[in-house]
């Protein structure tokens, strides 16, 4: 029915951001419009084909311009498909842009409009300009397991509020934030299912316990790259039903990295600076907050299904459900990444082994689309005198059925 099929169009448009012109997709819309103190108002067009362009070939792109800094960035990237069941994929990709910070599939992230009307108002914005040139090579088999391997290569540029090259005069190689590195991963998930297109899909998670490696070598002397040095990493993640009492989904992971590196190379703690939830930072924490070379973590969120709301007689209607949330992070730092990073008026601290933690809890369901988090920083101690670091309320949206 073409009604049918203009109504999808458009919910889908709303959803997830994207829409398809004939060959050609458009989005996601809430990227268009940003804006900061350092580009201003920042305008991007994303442009890219969709499987009636070519079921095996996935070209995307996207231009962005600021009005304060008269300065354009973009992003070139195409994936090849070289199989599809089980999968396999070559992925090439250029881009030079701010940094943002760590983004997954589902992050809102701090590049469009929610962030342009959600930041919160005395965090200081970090910005690092980046360009990176990245080949990658996926290939999965049917018992789940799958490998990832990349060459990756990256030139960091600081531009506000966090230290510059010119505060590096005493590192091994002063004033040299070029990086290159070989990236593996190894993931096994036995039995997860998957909603899938051509080019792209969602985990409808496993049954079983779910665990990534990943390895990274940063390799000296290619393309003027500066920095020697190790990462290892590792995170187990399960989702488990326990009935009557909902869903527990937890996730533990740690790691290691070995080198004197820069704070950009070192493992930085994953911040929220605005008001849109992200499961997977710590929401009362500012970006580059915290850094160390040895950390271990736990996250774990338990959905009760209708928990105190079914005292409610309107609640059969309205269908809200609870949960609670604790995430825990543990970190240290070596002393001679300390001595390189933890100086002066640098924005950066340590752990230094100590336990940090946030405890959550909240509605989700509302009108089947929002989330609200009221969340509280319990450790370390002291704890912060700034009150949007010891108790936030966060928002955030999906499609829930």
């Amino acid at each position: 029915m073409p009604e049918f099929d203009r109504y999808s169009e458009w919910l889908k448009f709303i959803g997830t951001g994207y829409r398809l012109v004939g060959n050609y997709e458009i989005g996601p819309w809430m990227n268009w419009i940003s804006g900061n103190i350092h580009e201003g108002m920042r305008f991007r067009f994303d442009l890219g084909t969709n499987y009636k362009f070519n079921r095996n070939v996935y070209l995307s792109s996207y231009l962005a311009y600021g009005t304060r800094d008269k300065q354009w960035k973009g992003k070139v990237e195409a994936l090849f498909m070289l199989g599809k069941d089980p999968r396999s994929s070559i992925r090439v990709l250029f881009k030079k842009d701010m940094d943002y910070g760590q983004t997954y599939y589902d992050e809102i992230g701090y590049d469009n409009l929610f962030a342009l009307t959600s930041r919160k108002a005395a965090v200081p914005i970090k910005l690092i300009s980046i360009e990176q040139q990245k080949l990658e090579y996926f290939k999965e088999w049917r018992s789940g397991l799958s490998i990832t391997a990349n060459l990756h290569r990256k030139l960091y540029d600081p531009i506000r509020n966090l230290p510059f090259k010119t505060d590096y005069t005493n590192a091994d190689n002063a004033g040299n934030f070029n990086d290159f590195q070989f990236n593996a991963k190894i993931r096994f998930a036995y039995l997860e299912r998957f909603l899938q297109d051509d080019f792209f899909r969602t985990s409808l998670e496993s049954d079983y316990p779910v665990t990534e490696l990943y390895f990274t070598k940063g390799i000296k002397g290619v393309l003027n790259s500066g920095y020697s040095y190790t990462k290892l990493t590792f995170s187990l993640s399960d989702y488990l039903k326990i009935p009557p009492l909902g869903n527990i989904y937890y996730n533990f992971y740690a790691g290691r990295v070995n080198g004197r590196l820069p704070y950009m190379l070192l493992n930085i703690a994953p911040g929220n600076e605005i008001y849109y939830y992200n499961k997977y930072a710590f929401n009362l924490m500012n970006r580059f907050e915290y850094i160390f070379d040895r950390y271990s973590g736990l996250n774990i969120e338990h959905n009760i299904g209708s928990g105190i709301f079914r005292l409610l007689p309107q609640n059969k209607l309205f269908k809200f459900r609870q949960f609670w949330n604790i995430k825990m992070l543990w970190g240290s730092i070596s002393a001679e990444n300390s001595t390189l990073n933890l100086k002066g008026d640098f924005p950066f601290t340590s752990l230094n082994g100590k336990t940090y933690m946030e405890l959550g809890t909240g509605m989700d369901n509302i009108l089947r689309f929002f989330r609200i988090d009221l969340v509280w920083r319990l450790a370390p101690n002291p704890l912060p005198s700034e009150g949007y670091k010891r108790f936030g309320v966060f928002g955030s949206f999906r499609f829930s059925f």
